[in-house]
């Protein structure tokens, strides 16, 4: 690829993202303004906080398009197909152990098998991020939150 046809295809990749968020904010806002009451700052409806973050992630885009790429940046690559289905695996997984593992044993299998999805994870990292993933998330939710999910299912307490 020409240099000159690489700095076309990196100047357009900003304008390209930030095309792609502002029609998701676009069809975020548009939705919550349509079904939702917006209300007012002072009296919030259900939909204020969605139109708001709609608008922030909008002006956020357009302000990523006017964004100068940096010229020495790696080209745009595909991700790989085993990230993809290890990172979308991750709230299936979650799912189907919430309830009958519990918190604890969901978190440490779901952050473990998700965490392979880097192609710099190690056997030994992945098992360190998940524990603490853990102990963060039942610190949290269960202790600090005091969320009514067990940290033990069905399947371990009987």
């Amino acid at each position: 690829m020409s240099p000159d046809l690489s700095r076309r295809i990196a100047i357009h990749r900003n304008h390209i993202f930030a095309l792609l968020f502002v029609a998701i904010s676009a069809g975020f806002g548009i939705h919550a303004w349509t079904s939702m009451t917006i209300g007012t700052p002072a009296d919030m409806g259900p939909g204020f906080f969605p139109l708001m973050l709609s608008l922030i992630l909008a002006m956020l885009s357009v302000g990523v398009g006017f964004v100068r790429p940096d010229l020495d940046e790696e080209p745009l690559t595909v991700v790989s197909l085993r990230a993809c289905l290890l990172v979308l695996s991750g709230p299936i997984i979650f799912a189907l152990t919430i309830r009958t593992l519990g918190l604890l044993p969901a978190v440490l299998i779901t952050v473990f098998i998700v965490s392979f999805a880097s192609r710099f994870a190690t056997f030994r990292n992945s098992a360190l991020l998940a524990g603490g993933f853990t102990v963060f998330c039942v610190v949290v939710f269960h202790y600090l939150l005091n969320l009514p999910i067990p940290l033990w299912g069905t399947w371990i307490t009987g």
